[in-house]
């Protein structure tokens, strides 16, 4: 049992980037813009749930996401979290886009 944990750690020690991120993609069910200049998008499967594209996104030629429908495929990380209203204050959480391509 203590093996795959410590063989874990090891890579993690040594390779970092591969710690930091994990492959995402499938279709967006709803794309909204936030007031910290970030997009929220709610994909569908085969790897979905909440992810926010960022200014620091490596975005591809397509460009951000922009409305549902749109298919996603990428590389995120860290949790985010998304601004959607000041007054009354709505915040969402989400994972962070670190590299994307979108479809048209």
């Amino acid at each position: 049992m203590r093996a795959p944990a410590t063989a874990v750690a090891i890579v993690t020690l040594l390779f970092p980037a591969l710690a930091l991120a994990f492959p995402f993609g499938g279709q967006a069910s709803q794309v909204s813009p936030c007031y910290n200049n970030a997009i929220i998008a709610y994909v569908g499967p085969p790897r979905g749930g909440v992810y926010i594209w960022t200014p620091s996104t490596k975005t591809y030629k397509n460009g951000p996401p922009t409305h549902a429908g749109q298919w996603l495929l990428g590389l995120a990380g860290a949790p985010y979290y998304c601004i959607i209203s000041i007054l009354p204050i709505d915040v969402r959480a989400g994972i962070m886009i670190t590299m994307l391509g979108t479809s048209l």
